[in-house]
């Protein structure tokens, strides 16, 4: 019974290990917070990290400090993601959304983290089918919270845009280049555009599920 318990033991061991591999990469200290040109696949892309006065806002937003702090490596922040639930405001209502402040602060940062060339290809699938379910919650009929309607369609975008070789095929490079550039223009996503960007990251992840 007790070589049973070592086995085990030592197997549960080797798979915590396997997984702080991943776990433990940190943060980016150097994120890109402007427009970064990118070139994949014999196409060129301008990737616009920086943001207008509407994003800035919420980023900007003091919100949970105390949480965001303990957020140390990148599955950190994924497993925070994961916890998110995209229940906003009614576009009536006089209350702060701190919970859309949430969501704009953690889908930027993830996208800054996926664009990083360090950052796997799994890893960003994994992101990218929780952004684009998120999504589809984001156009609840009352609500309005257009500001991570922009950073759920920026964060699946810069994955696709970096997963270019196989992404090529369920996005064209046109609308791919729209959403890169959603967060510096003023402009409302719609849904009908949010919806194409949730059918070309489903499509994706379907055609990759190794």
């Amino acid at each position: 019974m007790m070589k049973i318990d070592i086995i085990i033991s030592s197997f549960l061991l080797v798979m915590v290990s396997c997984h702080s591999s991943i776990d433990d990469s940190p943060l980016l200290l150097n994120k890109p917070v402007e427009e970064v040109k990118l070139t994949v696949s014999e196409e060129t892309f301008t990737v616009d990290f920086s943001f207008d006065s509407n994003i800035k806002e919420r980023l900007e937003a003091n919100v949970f400090p105390e949480t965001f702090a303990k957020l140390k490596t990148r599955n950190d922040l994924i497993n925070y993601y994961k916890t998110l639930t995209p229940l906003f405001q009614k576009s009536y209502s006089s209350m702060i959304d701190n919970n859309e402040n949430v969501f704009v602060k953690v889908e930027y940062m993830l996208a800054q983290e996926c664009f990083d060339d360090r950052c796997d290809s799994k890893t960003r699938k994994d992101i990218l089918s929780l952004a684009a379910t998120y999504q589809k919650d984001k156009y609840e009929l009352y609500t309005f919270p257009s500001s991570t309607q922009r950073t759920g369609v920026f964060l699946m975008a810069v994955i696709l845009v970096k997963e270019r070789n196989r992404s090529i095929n369920f996005i064209d490079a046109s609308t791919l280049q729209q959403a890169l550039v959603c967060l510096n223009n003023n402009n409302f996503v719609n849904e009908y555009f949010s919806d194409l960007i949730i059918e070309s990251s489903e499509k994706f992840l379907t055609d990759n599920k190794n």
